[in-house]
């Protein structure tokens, strides 16, 4: 017998905040890159890079959207009416 439990919010949060520190951490490490080694590896990086980004993204961060649609960063924002 399995149980199934919900991911609550305070659990996204924070899984959602490793997450988009493993991206910055992944960015820092291709700009440090940068002219320090041959375009061709740089290359390779930011494919790596890119690649890992997006399964971060589909993988961990859709997850947490889905379970939770307001910590989802990059929804839509109703726009105010007044404005």
């Amino acid at each position: 017998m399995t149980v199934s439990r919900t991911l609550n919010k305070e659990d996204a949060t924070t899984i959602r905040s490793h997450a988009l520190k493993a991206i910055a951490e992944l960015m820092s490490l291709l700009y440090f890159s940068e002219g320090r080694c041959s375009e061709e590896q740089h290359e390779q990086m930011k494919r790596g890079v890119g690649m890992s980004v997006g399964r971060i993204q589909m993988d961990i961060l859709e997850v947490i959207n889905a379970a939770h649609p307001e910590l989802d960063d990059l929804a839509d924002s109703p726009t105010d009416p007044g404005t």
